[in-house]
């Protein structure tokens, strides 16, 4: 009777037994999407003044990435982190592109329409495997919403070999955020040009200056 627990003693008592191994430990990659640079500044657009207000995401997207696997599953991975949270790369994109690319003057007091974005996806998609971004934008002024969407850019993901299929994803999220941006920025830039000269946003006949 004795002879189970003898063979447990001897099996604890091995150097290397697989009932006290310890797996590695799990070191985490960091990405950053290529965010690339704005080509010569654009001649300001004095007429089209812009305030960009607040850039959030959804509380979902933090620094690991999020793997979709099915309809309504998603799946964080640990091995695989970006550096900052999307929604920091997504407004340093919008910056980029409205105010220098664009050219539209940045207000950051006083009256002007204000552009409010959110970040509701920014992930990996298993099938078909893809990258998918997803932004929500309202522009507005203190009283009236003028412009209200949402922007879905797919971007598939190029085949690879597992070492370098991470980067491979962070390509296509790359590809995904500057379009949707540029997406977003044509929309923009159309509704502040509909605005009639000498009109307030919103309607309001604009307050003489004299």
């Amino acid at each position: 009777m004795r002879t189970p627990a003898l063979v447990l003693a001897f099996l604890l008592a091995l150097p290397g037994c697989a009932l006290l191994g310890k797996s590695d430990p799990l070191v985490p990659r960091y990405f950053a999407p290529d965010e690339g640079s704005a080509g010569a500044p654009a001649t300001p657009r004095t007429e089209l003044r812009l305030k960009l207000g607040r850039v959030v995401g959804w509380s979902h997207l933090r620094e690991r990435m999020a793997l979709r696997t099915a309809t309504h599953e998603y799946v964080f991975r640990e091995d695989r982190r970006w550096t900052e949270r999307p929604e920091v790369y997504l407004r340093r994109a919008l910056v980029r592109t409205l105010f220098e690319e664009r050219g539209l003057v940045e207000v950051h007091s006083g009256r002007a329409l204000t552009l409010e974005v959110e970040l509701i996806a920014f992930e990996e998609v298993e099938k078909p495997h893809q990258a998918r971004l997803v932004v929500r934008l309202a522009l507005r002024d203190d009283r009236v919403c003028l412009l209200e969407e949402t922007l879905t850019v797919l971007e598939p993901v190029a085949k690879s070999d597992p070492a370098g299929q991470a980067r491979e994803v962070v390509e296509a999220l790359t590809v995904a955020l500057l379009s949707g941006v540029g997406q977003l920025a044509d929309r923009v830039v159309a509704k502040l040009g509909e605005l009639e000269p000498g009109r307030a946003p919103g309607g309001a006949p604009a307050a003489d200056s004299r």
